[in-house]
């Protein structure tokens, strides 16, 4: 076969990527505000748009294993269309994250999901965690591999917020109750994972470009 259908196989990939990327980036926007603005509509429709996400990572799988199957790619080829099969189990499981996200919403409405102490960190740690996921989805489509490097600073500062949270529940200011501080506890660890899964985008879109992991190269 022409090598030019490997090659609309793989841009084919690298296209249901950006677009699986788009659809999971708009669903933890959604997510976040349904949380932070107590929207339960918005909490809604995050909820019944993640079978989209998994579809869209099916499409992918199906898709990449059709292309080892029928090209059997050799080296950088074949680091792209595995990567593309990583980088969909991460999106998905951003899309799940966020999912859970809303659903902690929609359950504690019409009451705050996020008490007004911890308000101020939560909308940092959304926001940070919000462009992560942005930034990584970038790097997918781009192949920055620069703009990667920068996820690992990044997720630092999400580190930081989370250990600040953890500092608010147990210190004096807390005056919230037990189940609100295992409700915040679920939420902060739900934002760290998202950030874990940013990070390994990056990662795996540095091994495509470069063949190395980021903690090899020096840059």
């Amino acid at each position: 076969m022409p090598r030019e259908t490997l090659d609309g196989n793989t841009a084919r990939l690298q296209s249901l990527l950006g677009e699986m990327g788009d659809a999971v980036v708009s669903a933890f926007r959604a997510a976040c505000a349904a949380l932070l603005d107590r929207h339960p509509r918005l909490a809604e429709r995050v909820i019944e748009g993640d079978p989209a996400i998994d579809d869209l990572r099916a499409r992918i799988e199906v898709l990449a294993t059709e292309t080892i199957t029928i090209f059997a790619p050799v080296g950088p080829d074949m680091r792209v269309v595995v990567a593309a099969i990583q980088s969909a189990h991460e999106l998905e499981r951003v899309g799940d994250l966020a999912r859970h996200i809303a659903e902690a919403a929609h359950r504690r409405d019409p009451l705050p999901a996020v008490p007004d102490v911890a308000r101020e960190l939560v909308v940092e740690l959304s926001a940070q965690v919000t462009a992560m996921v942005a930034k990584a989805v970038t790097v997918l489509r781009t192949r920055n591999v620069l703009l990667a490097l920068e996820l690992e600073s990044d997720d630092d500062r999400v580190d930081a917020l989370h250990r600040d949270l953890f500092t608010l529940m147990f210190g004096e200011r807390w005056t919230c109750g037990i189940p609100a501080a295992v409700d915040l506890t679920l939420l902060a660890r739900f934002y760290e994972r998202i950030a874990d899964h940013a990070v390994a985008l990056a990662e795996r879109t540095v091994y495509v470009v470069t063949g190395h992991h980021p903690e090899a190269l020096q840059i």
